[in-house]
């Protein structure tokens, strides 16, 4: 028995510094915590409102998700500025499939920085243009701004350029 006392009372010390660590977390993580809760919730629902928007082929339900000064960065290059910026590209890419576009949104990362949430994540369009189906699969980053009344709305949206 005397052999087992050093044994059992190692992994007392090493199991009570593990909770001790464990529960040592400070308000400001408290507030990071709940900041990144609400941040990848906001983001699962906004990523949702977009599927549901091309689903639709609602450009303004898509365009709604962006802050008034929002951005997007096409894989080709081109930068979008402002929700009505965006909404009209939107609508011009809906056009030119048939209706019906099923996307699917990864959220794959989410960093919070203050009141500023940073996305990674994968996408997917399942397409038909004239009949002829089609599908577009991709990387994208995002970052989302926490608005003044709690909510969260996408600043700057990134497809990432294929190689």
């Amino acid at each position: 028995m005397k052999k087992f006392i050093p044994a059992i009372l190692l992994l007392a010390f090493v199991a009570g510094r593990t909770l001790a660590q464990t529960a040592a977390t400070t308000p400001a993580d408290d507030k990071d915590n709940k900041l990144l809760s609400e941040a990848k919730a906001a983001i699962d629902k906004g990523n949702a409102q977009w599927a549901e928007g091309w689903r639709k082929g609602d450009a303004n339900m898509v365009a709604a998700i962006f802050e008034d000064d929002g951005i997007q960065l096409s894989s080709t290059g081109k930068v979008i500025k402002g929700r009505q910026q965006i909404a009209a590209r939107q609508k011009i890419a809906m056009q030119s499939n048939d209706p019906g576009v099923i996307v699917t949104v990864t959220t794959l990362n989410v960093w919070i920085d203050g009141e500023t949430a940073f996305e990674t994540g994968t996408y997917k369009y399942e397409y038909s243009e004239k009949g002829k189906p089609g599908v577009d699969t991709g990387h994208y980053v995002t970052q989302w701004h926490r608005q003044k009344d709690g909510t969260w709305k996408l600043h700057m949206d990134m497809a990432i350029p294929k190689d």
